[in-house]
């Protein structure tokens, strides 16, 4: 069980590197959001910070996720569970920026 707690903690870290190299770049990991909607930047420069400060939230959780998993040996449901609050705190990234005028969505129809 401890190469689950690696894993996790490697993807923190690469995660962090990623969000860091890349804070520059809108990116975000709703598929229901990217298939059904079309986002507009309003203010990019607000967006990006709370996008890295979100981004850094992520990988600080998976690190800290991933230790706990070494430390108590947990089983293999704890390491799927884990990636629903990776999804959940980006769900939350896309509503908090839509609720502070960061952007602006036109949802419902499908912008493929």
């Amino acid at each position: 069980m401890i190469w689950m707690g690696i894993v996790y903690v490697l993807m923190g870290v690469v995660y962090l590197i990623y969000s860091i190299l890349r804070r520059d770049k809108v990116t975000y990991f709703s598929r229901e959001y990217r298939r059904t909607s079309e986002m507009k930047v309003v203010k990019s420069s607000e967006f990006l910070m709370l996008q890295l400060k979100v981004s850094i939230f992520n990988s600080i959780y998976l690190f800290i996720y991933g230790i706990l998993i070494i430390i108590f040996n947990l089983n293999n449901i704890f390491f799927i569970a884990g990636f629903l609050p990776f999804h959940f705190i980006n769900l939350l990234l896309i509503i908090k920026s839509k609720t502070k005028g960061y952007v602006d969505y036109k949802i419902g129809e499908n912008y493929k």
